[in-house]
């Protein structure tokens, strides 16, 4: 019962990494093939260093969505898709410049990549499951969870510790009459 849950898990895990793989891909393969094009589209919106930006930009979208398939370095990929998401973002999608159907397209746009960050925080934080390399890594170099139920061992032996005497309660009747 168990491994049928964890598989579960562990598949709605690939999933979610496989979805927000996609996500990047297109727009990824377009930059790569035209770095020049996406410099000048950040030039003309204002961005300073637009050439060093869009090469940093296109080498996070190519292979940050390889390393969340993969299951490879999940914060350090997360973190560098979530750098590229806001910087592309904030600086193409400025739909509060713009008016009419204009405006419409942009906003979707700029809610749609804030729905993609969402998921690339989530998955920063809960990791990439049971089903990629770096569980099979770990596991492979037995840095994984202890089993359960079994319990470790200490490091040295422990000598018993000598137990306290018992405490007495009250006193007695004689004691009683005694102290009168």
């Amino acid at each position: 019962m168990g491994e049928g849950r964890g598989a579960g898990i562990n598949g709605v895990l690939l999933l979610g990494r496989l979805l927000l793989a996609g996500c990047f891909l297109p727009a990824a393969i377009g930059r790569a093939a035209n770095i020049s094009g996406f410099a000048v589209a950040l030039t003309m919106k204002g961005m300073p260093y637009a050439d060093v930006v869009a090469t940093l930009v296109v080498l996070a979208e190519v292979f940050g969505p390889l390393a969340l398939v993969f299951g490879l370095a999940p914060r350090l990929s997360a973190g560098a898709l979530i750098a590229a998401l806001v910087v592309t973002t904030g600086t193409l999608h400025r739909f509060w410049d713009y008016g009419g159907l204009t405006r419409q397209a942009e906003q979707a746009v700029f809610l749609s990549h804030l729905g993609v960050l969402a998921g690339l925080l989530f998955y920063g934080l809960v990791g990439p499951g049971g089903w990629s390399w770096q569980a099979w890594w770990r596991g492979l170099q037995g840095h994984g969870k202890p089993v359960r139920g079994k319990k470790r061992q200490p490091s040295r032996p422990r000598s018993p510790r000598p137990k306290p005497a018992p405490v007495r309660q009250g006193m007695d009747d004689e004691e009683l009459a005694d102290a009168a």
